[in-house]
């Protein structure tokens, strides 16, 4: 539940409405226990089903239906407590921008153009599974095989607008410069095409992350959909990468999510392609509502033997020679 800590109300100087301002505090603690691999140490980790995190928010109405916006999100490892990003304020997205009838501007470190399309069945990230290039780490996600901030959830130094929606389309622009004079660096650029109504969610995105003049990798393409049949979700995100071998260039998911009991039970199929044997990974799990605000949840990963080449587990762990199977399970608790 979200708890307002100010608000704020004052007269205009010059008309009789209202000017308000809020700031809202929010966030989410998960915490649980984690076996990532077959010999692996059972673990206790964090954010495998919702990202910890604290959040301050707000917005001021300015008037005319134009409104001041910002967000501070800062992401937390709730096992230990250490920061995600070390010392990284806002690692789990800021900005400030305006919104209004024109649509919505917003600038700093928002949710990259690229993952903010992309549709999943499992909305965070499930077992840890260390697959090569995953989206995040034994997600139902596909890969975006890029350098800079195409290969980041939130990409810093960003603008980026959103136009109003015209029959459920929306056309959305992201720039961020390279902040480098030198030959060669590029900026990174996105521009996504998404459509919602009804049941149907469908989005065509091509992105470029900011690089330097040493990087040879293009631009990715990404086509996402989902249906709800309301007895069942059904999710697809295909990724092609530019600039890349055609044995590596792309990766997809399939997924589906259905209300089960008090909870929901959702289950995915991920295919990124690698040199020699593509990774393969299935995950499920089930998320039971303890009430509104707090769940508990168990998550499931089997992976085949294509891992990320040179990958060496914390704790002196070896990676398996074979397929391989990791499960967790913990609580979530929003505020």
């Amino acid at each position: 539940m979200k708890k307002t800590l100010i608000a704020l109300a004052a007269v205009a100087a010059t008309s009789a409405s209202f000017a308000q301002s809020t700031v809202t505090l929010s966030g989410t603690v998960d915490v649980g226990l984690e076996k990532r691999f077959s010999g692996d140490a059972l673990r206790m980790t964090s954010s495998r089903s919702g990202t910890s995190n604290w959040t301050l928010s707000g917005a001021e109405d300015l008037g005319g239906g134009l409104k001041a916006v910002f967000q501070v999100s800062t992401a937390f490892n709730a096992d230990d407590g250490t920061l995600t990003a070390a010392n990284t304020l806002g690692n789990n997205g800021m900005f400030v921008g305006l919104t209004g009838g024109f649509g919505t501007l917003r600038a700093g470190r928002p949710v990259n153009t690229l993952y903010g399309n992309a549709m999943f069945a499992n909305g965070t990230k499930g077992v840890s599974l260390h697959d090569s290039n995953s989206v995040v780490n034994g997600n139902a996600a596909a890969n975006a095989k890029n350098s800079g901030a195409s290969n980041s959830v939130y990409v810093p130094n960003a603008v980026q607008y959103h136009t109003p929606r015209f029959g459920g389309v929306q056309v959305q622009f992201e720039y961020a410069p390279s902040e480098s004079s030198a030959v060669g660096n590029k900026a990174g650029t996105g521009i996504a095409v998404r459509y919602d109504g009804g049941p149907l969610s469908v989005s065509f995105t091509n992105y470029t992350g900011a690089k330097a003049a040493t990087s040879t990798l293009k631009s990715v393409n990404q086509i996402a959909a989902a249906y709800d049949f309301s007895v069942a979700k059904l999710f697809f995100t295909y990724r092609d990468q530019g600039g890349l071998a055609a044995d590596m260039d792309t990766s997809y998911a399939l997924g589906v999510t259905a209300p089960v009991g008090p909870g929901a039970l959702y289950a995915a199929y991920n295919v990124n392609e690698q040199a020699g044997s593509d990774g393969r990974t299935v995950i499920a799990g089930y998320k039971y509502n303890l009430s509104k605000r707090t769940q508990a949840y168990v998550n499931l990963a089997r992976r085949n033997a294509a891992w990320v080449p040179g990958f060496a587990p914390a704790n002196g762990n070896t990676v398996p020679t074979g397929s391989s199977t990791g499960y967790g399970f913990g609580l979530t608790h929003n505020f």
